[in-house]
């Protein structure tokens, strides 16, 4: 994945990695917080990656094939947030959603400015 991004990660920039279960993903953890953030920006290039891209011998059956995705692990009570950001935005009420770091960032429409999201209420009172 960091070779589709053009970043340059080593075995020792990685601490721990393991399969999720079910074959759900892979979860990783970097020695160095400047390595991942370095991925994590480039994670936008990743819209029209699939898994058969970086690996060839992945099987594409079926009309779309999976996409990579990358992701931060929240707290149950961050993720409850971006789950309802998410919702909203699919509803159009906001134009985009990330996190950077753990936190939680809104965009109302395209030339807005990225606003912080600390709960659901600032949720309610955009």
């Amino acid at each position: 994945m960091a070779e589709a991004l053009n970043v340059t990660i080593e075995p020792e920039d990685i601490e721990i990695s393991h399969k999720l279960k079910h074959g759900r993903g892979i979860i990783v953890k970097f020695c160095n917080h400047k390595t991942k953030s370095k991925l994590y920006r480039e994670r936008t290039k990743l819209k029209d990656v699939r898994i058969s891209d970086l690996f060839p011998s992945y099987p594409s059956t079926g009309q779309q094939q999976q996409r990579v995705f990358t992701h931060e692990s929240l707290t149950a009570y961050r993720r409850t947030i971006v789950d309802e950001a998410n919702k909203r935005r699919r509803d159009g009420t906001f134009f985009s959603v990330w996190t950077l770091d753990g936190k939680i960032i809104v965009k109302t429409s395209p030339d807005g400015s990225p606003i912080r999201i600390f709960s659901e209420e600032d949720l309610d009172n955009l």
